[in-house]
């Protein structure tokens, strides 16, 4: 495996591990005092205005300033591989008309 220093490959990158689980649906409203911690489990940066974070399952909403130091945090600094596909494949739009497209993959490390 290459250093930060090195050039890697796509392959050098683990495959991700995703889940379409969709978590707990048990909310953290912290009170003026409140404290939370544990892992992050989930990431929906669209969700809300600013996001929302899961924690050890448990969805939050979040400041614009938790998600600038969350993404400075986790992405700022990784390394990122990004694939091509040869192979096309196609759908149809909203319009009936058939788009086709090489599909992308990504691949991350820290």
């Amino acid at each position: 495996m290459a250093t930060n220093n090195e050039t890697s490959s796509f392959e050098d990158f683990p495959e991700p591990e995703t889940s379409d689980d969709d978590g707990g649906s048990d909310w953290i409203d912290l009170e003026p005092g409140d404290e939370v911690t544990g892992r992050i489990t989930g990431f929906s940066p669209n969700a809300g205005r600013n996001g929302v974070v899961e924690i050890d399952g448990r969805p939050t909403y979040i400041t614009a300033g938790i998600r600038r130091q969350l993404i400075a945090e986790l992405v700022e600094g990784s390394q990122m591989a990004l694939r091509v596909s040869e192979e096309e494949e196609s759908f149809e739009d909203d319009d009936g008309e058939e788009v086709t497209y090489n599909p992308k993959e990504a691949r991350f490390r820290r």
